[in-house]
């Protein structure tokens, strides 16, 4: 099943103080997995990438397509007619998207925030239960331009990557859509899997009963279902408490972007220890 094409006008860009205006890409976490997947396809892969990004920031690709399976746009080159970009990625099956779609819906908090638009940022290892990830792997993706250049990816097919991190910032149905489930496909399956599954056993055994998806409500999602006192917490800590903060990057602010990245991160560290002797009832 194909996923309805989608056609990207230029995007916005990111003014930088004293110069020109810089288009930036990647500033969700599924816009940068998506490039960080592509550098893990190996040295030579990863050190033409920068190139395309130079290429995409000056607005040469147009006519991108996002379909199942299949990445199609123009890029224009040096000569008068512009090159044709394609890039295939392998879909999974039916069976396997049902896997998934039951994977996620047994996930309460995955299901809600698809349901509201969002991504889960820990979706993918949802996923990887399941034998499968949104991010090319190696051997899954193939790319073809239709300029003489003999190294693959060329300049052309490196900016159609950079362009797909930006258009998966703004839509990141369109990861699972290039894998064969477009948003409204995803979201029927996750319905029919949380319709179709009886509650986990612990669930029957106190008398709760399943939820179906499209009945769920983010005001009450979070909303006990009997007494919290019974409820067993067993917190584990954090191995890199900065981790998140280094994904969004440097608060805007008068300090340097070095000082503003240390400060928060030693704020964050001390926050977390400070929570984590709390939570386990320590103290000093």
């Amino acid at each position: 099943m194909m996923a309805a094409g989608r056609d990207v006008a230029e995007p916005g860009a990111t003014a930088r103080p004293g110069g020109p205006r810089r288009r930036r890409f990647g500033l969700t976490w599924w816009g940068q997995r998506w490039i960080a997947a592509l550098e893990a396809m190996g040295a030579g892969y990863a050190g033409r990438l920068s190139r395309g990004r130079t290429y995409a920031r000056k607005g040469t690709v147009t006519d991108l397509v996002v379909a199942a399976g299949t990445v199609t746009a123009s890029v224009q080159g040096s000569r008068a007619r512009p090159y044709r970009v394609t890039l295939r990625l392998r879909t999974f099956s039916d069976d396997t998207w049902r896997a998934v779609a039951t994977a996620l819906a047994d996930a309460v908090a995955h299901a809600a925030a698809l349901l509201d638009g969002r991504m889960p940022e820990d979706i993918d290892e949802t996923l990887a239960g399941c034998g499968v990830s949104l991010f090319p792997r190696p051997g899954e993706l193939t790319t073809r331009c239709s300029c003489p250049d003999v190294a693959n990816p060329c300049k052309h097919i490196a900016a159609v990557h950079y362009l797909l991190a930006e258009t998966f910032d703004v839509d990141p149905f369109l990861l699972p859509a290039l894998r064969g489930r477009d948003r409204a496909a995803l979201l029927a399956d996750l319905r029919n899997a949380r319709a179709g599954d009886a509650a986990p056993a612990g669930e029957q055994d106190a008398g709760h009963e399943a939820v179906a998806l499209d009945r769920l409500e983010a005001r009450s999602l979070w909303d006990a279902a009997g007494d919290l006192g019974t409820v067993q917490v067993r917190p584990a800590r954090s191995g890199d408490p900065g981790a998140v903060l280094r994904r969004l990057g440097p608060p805007p602010g008068a300090l340097g972007t070095g000082d503003a990245e240390f400060l928060c991160e030693d704020v964050v560290a001390r926050a977390a220890d400070l929570a984590w002797r709390i939570a386990t009832g320590r103290s000093g």
